[in-house]
């Protein structure tokens, strides 16, 4: 006889939705094999109501259970939602076909899931450039995009020790004109980091913002020059990064921090908005012959 457990996922709602991904995380901790654990979704939730921070936490929550040996599978009473995520998005690819990366099936916004592979950082990055300017900016420099992604990249493999649980997704809004996208992993998070190199700090709000200034770094490997995380918030108009107990709120006014008080998120997620009507048309340099 098989037994379940279930995680049931009331809410869209962002704060809603972390909160659930962190809980189920805690109570998931222990490795246990063959446990049938079935994620269910209230029938609020659709295709329309799930962005980049719902999709990459909750392909982190599935890395992390198949990795301690639980058999995840999702309720399929929820129809639209189902059909989104393993047809049009095709998540079982990840995990029972061991794919990094496969295109969305039928919606073309998407730069769907990509499994973040040190080998291949740079590579996905210009794949995203190359993919939205052949979609929807021929002519646009999105340079500074494949820099912030890049920089977001490098956090996950300087600072995170997440062991394979990092996912990124991107998603284009035509009608406003805005590209959003997450990166998130199940590591040790940022304040982790930052604390084990400078303990004098004790708010987590406090260790991410120092992580975010110019040449700040930990040391942690020979290439960490203290860039990076300044530049992932470059070129967007707003961001949110969360880690641990730590909330940073990047607005046009500047940074905002808040504590969050029920829940610790496993890691770090960093989720932005970036307005493409600010993005300069690439320039083009004539050639000719003497």
């Amino acid at each position: 006889m098989q037994t379940y457990d279930n995680i049931y996922f009331d809410s869209s709602n962002e704060s809603d939705w972390l909160y659930n991904i962190a809980i189920a995380y805690t109570k998931y901790r222990q490795q246990c094999l063959r446990l049938n654990i079935m994620l269910s979704f209230s029938p609020s939730i659709n295709r329309q109501t799930l962005g980049p921070l719902h999709l990459v936490t909750l392909a982190c929550l599935i890395h992390y259970l198949d990795s301690k040996g639980y058999i995840v599978s999702m309720d399929t009473s929820n129809t639209d939602l189902y059909e989104y995520i393993f047809n049009d998005l095709d998540f079982a690819a990840y995990w029972s076909g061991g794919k990094n990366h496969v295109n969305a099936n039928s919606s073309a916004n998407i730069f769907n899931l990509w499994r973040i592979i040190e080998s291949e950082k740079d590579l996905y990055a210009k794949n995203v450039e190359e993919y939205f300017k052949r979609k929807y900016f021929k002519n646009k420099d999105l340079s500074a995009i494949s820099v912030s992604l890049v920089e977001a990249f490098y956090n996950v493999f300087d600072h995170a020790h997440a062991n394979g649980n990092a996912f990124s997704i991107i998603f284009y809004n035509e009608e406003k004109q805005e590209l959003s996208y997450a990166v998130a992993d199940f590591g040790i998070g940022i304040p982790t980091s930052v604390k084990r190199f400078i303990p004098s700090f004790k708010q987590d709000t406090d260790a991410i913002i120092w992580a975010l200034k110019d040449n700040a770094t930990v040391k942690s490997t020979s290439r960490n020059k203290g860039f990076g995380m300044s530049n992932i918030l470059s070129a967007a108009s707003q961001a949110r990064i969360i880690s641990n107990h730590g909330l940073i709120h990047k607005t046009e006014n500047g940074l905002k921090p808040y504590h969050i008080n029920n829940f610790s998120f496993p890691g770090t997620l960093i989720y932005l908005t970036v307005n493409m009507t600010e993005f300069e048309d690439e320039e083009v340099l004539e050639s000719f012959n003497l």
